[in-house]
């Protein structure tokens, strides 16, 4: 393997630019030229229209901001098997060839894993690092620690109104069948109550629990 393209997909998020410097890094340390394929799966079925793609040599990657949330690569919400061209993954196929791409490395979240899947069965290699806010593919992924921070954070920020103008704040987060988001933001935020959707929510004892914890703190 000699050049490699990568590829950002899905919501933005913190980590993408340490994403396309690691394995830019990577890359050159093991002698393969790595370069931008830009604006997720949209730029990668407009491949074979492209003249140039940057290359990240070592002047480039010094230059991304790996601790910049974002992508240099620029997003689109494309997934590949939804375009209506039936010669999608061959219009794919001579892209790459045009560009002497080897293979790809792609980050996104659950959408861009299951196009990572049919790319990769179609015989184009690929390597996927998960992204996703929700942390819903594994325990880790790029974008969690960014995401669950700032939930700690926001709700913290919240409770000085809660407690100013005696309210119950409710903060729904990201996550979406997931509670890693809620359940690690929570914890950080020291919040009273944390519902999950994997847990059955008896909302008769949240309410009294947090009807006690209230009216401890306005008494």
């Amino acid at each position: 393997m000699k050049k490699i393209g990568l590829i950002t997909s899905g919501g933005d998020c913190g980590g993408l630019n340490a994403v396309i410097k690691g394995a830019a890094l990577a890359a050159e340390a093991n002698g393969v030229q790595a370069v931008v394929i830009p604006n997720g799966y949209a730029g990668l079925y407009n491949l074979i229209e492209m003249e140039g793609l940057v290359r990240l040599d070592a002047k480039r990657v010094d230059a991304v901001q790996a601790s910049v949330a974002g992508s240099e690569a620029g997003h689109s919400r494309v997934k590949i098997s939804k375009i209506s061209d039936e010669n999608r993954y061959a219009r794919i196929k001579e892209g790459l060839a045009k560009h002497c791409i080897d293979g790809l490395v792609i980050s996104g979240g659950d959408d861009t894993g299951s196009v990572i899947v049919d790319l990769s069965e179609q015989g184009i290699p690929c390597v996927h690092a998960p992204k996703t806010m929700d942390l819903d593919l594994q325990t880790y992924s790029v974008g969690g620690d960014s995401t669950v921070s700032r939930i700690a954070q926001f709700v913290r920020d919240l409770r000085t109104t809660a407690v100013t103008h005696n309210r119950v704040m409710v903060v729904e987060v990201f996550g979406r069948y997931s509670g890693h988001t809620a359940f690690r933001g929570g914890v950080g935020a020291e919040a009273d109550c944390i519902l999950l959707p994997e847990i059955p929510v008896d909302f008769k004892i949240v309410y009294e629990d947090l009807r006690d914890k209230f009216t401890r703190r306005v008494c």
